[in-house]
């Protein structure tokens, strides 16, 4: 029985000195974190910076892309403005060019007959990732 004891007493040093000495290694410590440490999933946000708004003959449409952490070097933005039957009055595609960490503002413009324009579609080219401004009547409270 002691002699079973030393033994296990042993093992639990000899695995206590390797884990101690492995943890003492930068690249060991950085997989060992990496494995027990929730990493969080690269994504990229679009976002209307604010309501997009006619501008004369014009709609003006100001957004940014947010990249965190995708390593993407270039985006493309497409900006579409629509008519009441959904038809496509006038497109454009954007490049941004994205700040790891830091939201880049895009201040669009499309021409477009002002009645005419019922919704703007941003789309981020190659993302799952769309947005959509309807113009129209407040809602009645």
């Amino acid at each position: 029985m002691k002699n079973r004891l030393r033994r296990a007493a042993l093992a639990l040093v000899l695995a206590t000195g390797l884990g101690a000495g492995a943890w003492s290694l930068p690249p060991v410590r950085t997989v060992l974190l990496e494995s027990f440490t929730r990493q969080e999933q690269p994504f990229i946000e679009l976002y209307f910076t604010e309501n997009p708004r006619f501008d004369g003959a014009s709609v003006l449409v100001p957004f940014a892309v947010n990249d965190h952490g995708s390593g993407a070097r270039s985006l493309e933005v497409k900006l579409t403005v629509e008519g009441k039957d959904g038809k496509a009055l006038a497109a454009q595609t954007y490049q941004v060019k994205p700040h790891q960490g830091a939201a880049v503002p895009v201040s669009a413009r499309l021409k477009a007959k002002g009645g005419d324009v019922t919704q703007v579609r941003l789309a981020l080219v190659g993302h799952p990732q769309t947005l959509h401004f309807r113009f129209g009547q407040a809602p009645e409270l």
